[in-house]
């Protein structure tokens, strides 16, 4: 199949993750983007997603990479795709400038950039208190990315979110800053002083301005809020724009690319809460996000990492290499240490540790916004087909070419739960029973051990084939087992950064 048999008659497609993030919906958003999108609109989420996108600088040989927190990356086509923050995007405006900076820097440009006058804001208070609560948290900890996303989602249901339309009037900004400040002072004020100085004062938190919004008696100066984010209101003031207009006179029209989050596994509304971020980043959450009703997304395409699968942070993993240890580790070092520590590792060891990171090491498992090392496991279809039953049956397979040389690949087909009995909803649960389709619950998953089917694997190099005929037998293999396992349909193999390494089936 080629990419216009794909999307013909296709007006809007929605590119999802279906796992933990990182699944490299980056590449697809960028090769949608170049071959077939009019508008790319981002729906949810703040700067604690990072998307990787490589790109060619004229006379030189290698390719460099850039990493976009919040602007869609169909940037990189600015000149005849229109890229949309939409109003369900937490932004920070100190973040979006800089990768205005950066993309100018790079030599892109950002003329058709817009940013929906109705997104909400995120502010130094925001951040501060994310930190302040992951530095106290100990065991609790949620694992966070501190960029303040979570925080500045609260303040939706609470009333005292801002938006982007506040930075262009400084009365309605001032007014809406004080009673944020003066709401969150009530919290400021139970931590330590000496820690609120000291986070606010870490260089290494571009948006704390080297620590120009600290008051001794308050915590946050309003005054600093004010000559600061006026100043981030004129900078942007060309891109705002109402964005739920533009998208209400174009959908059915043009066509539209919705690019996603973070992933299913991660959202509000679906994901193993406490560990899940605060949007809801599935087809639904993105859709409402961006601006668009669910029912005129006429093609979904889930992003999935297979055969292996990676998770960031804290939250249950069942089938994770080296489980405990391995969480563990990846909380506590960092790629350097790693590479010190375990020089020796293969993707066939026998450790199940070290072949976790033997595997993060070839596939460059470290997270694009906070650089930490990613927990690597083996397929989950449980948790696969939980996530086909929201976004729908249709994914693209990412990263294979990781697991070349792996004599055997292990896939979770089911697990088996032995935690205490519990209800889920009318259920009783039961410990023993076996679960085909996850319960995303971090009280089940925590108690669920995965059932394997082994695979052999392939030690061909797939970056060589165009077509599917021309993939390994045993890799061919595989990917029928997880359609036929899972009751997916594989549309597009990834094996690659480059768009050339890339099938369609």
């Amino acid at each position: 199949m080629t990419l216009e048999t794909l999307v013909e008659g296709k007006k809007t497609i929605a590119l999802p993750c279906a796992q933990w993030g990182d699944t490299g919906k980056g590449k697809f958003v960028d090769f949608f983007a170049e071959e077939w999108a009019d508008i790319v609109i981002r729906g949810t989420g703040g700067a604690n997603a990072g998307h990787t996108i490589r790109y060619k600088v004229r006379f030189e040989v290698e390719e460099r990479e850039i990493i976009l927190h919040l602007i869609p990356s169909g940037i990189l086509h600015d000149k005849k795709v229109t890229n949309i923050i939409g109003p369900g995007v937490v932004l920070d405006p100190w973040e979006t400038l800089h990768e205005i900076q950066r993309l100018h820097e790079a030599g892109y440009t950002t003329n058709n950039l817009m940013i929906s006058h109705n997104a909400k804001l995120v502010l130094p208070q925001h951040i501060l208190l994310d930190r302040l609560e992951e530095a106290v948290a100990g065991k609790e900890k949620l694992g966070t990315t501190g960029r303040g996303i979570g925080k500045a989602y609260e303040d939706v249901p609470a009333r005292i979110a801002l938006t982007v339309n506040d930075l262009l009037n400084p009365d309605i900004l001032h007014k809406k800053l004080k009673r944020n400040l003066e709401r969150r002072a009530r919290v400021l004020q139970t931590y330590d002083p000496a820690l609120v100085k000291a986070i606010l004062s870490d260089p290494k938190v571009s948006s704390f301005r080297n620590g120009s919004f600290f008051n001794a008696e308050a915590g946050l100066s309003l005054d600093a809020l004010m000559a600061f984010y006026t100043q981030y209101g004129a900078q942007l003031k060309e891109h705002v724009r109402d964005t739920q207009k533009y998208v209400r006179e174009h959908v059915g029209r043009k066509k539209i690319l919705l690019e996603g989050a973070q992933g299913t596994l991660l959202s509000v509304d679906y994901g193993t809460i406490p560990f899940v971020t605060s949007s809801d980043c599935s087809i639904e959450g993105l859709a409402k996000g961006a601006g668009v009703n669910r029912r005129e997304v006429d093609l979904v395409l889930s992003i999935v990492k297979a055969p292996y699968m990676t998770r960031v942070g804290e939250g249950p993993f069942p089938t994770e290499l080296g489980g405990v240890d391995s969480a563990k580790h990846c909380n506590a070092s960092t790629r350097e240490q790693e590479q010190r520590e375990y020089p020796g590792v293969s993707v066939n060891d026998t450790d199940p540790l070290r072949q976790g990171i033997a595997i993060r090491r070839e596939g460059k498992e470290f997270g694009a916004t906070t650089g930490r090392p990613r927990r690597v496991g083996w397929l989950d279809l449980p948790l696969l087909r939980f996530a086909a039953q929201i976004n729908g049956p249709d994914i693209i397979v990412t990263k294979p070419d990781v697991l070349r040389g792996c004599n055997t690949i292990n896939i979770c087909h089911a697990y088996r739960y032995e935690g205490p009995n519990m209800y889920v909803g009318e259920t009783e649960l039961k410990k023993g029973q076996v679960l085909f389709t996850a319960i995303p619950a971090a009280e089940v998953l925590q108690h669920c051990t995965p059932l394997y089917e082994q695979l052999p694997g392939w030690h061909e190099d797939l970056r060589e084939a165009r077509a599917y005929d021309e993939l390994p037998g045993n890799f061919r293999a595989i990917m029928k087992h997880i359609e036929n396992r899972a009751d997916v349909n594989i549309r597009i193999i990834s094996f690659g950064p480059e768009r050339t390494q890339t099938i369609i089936r």
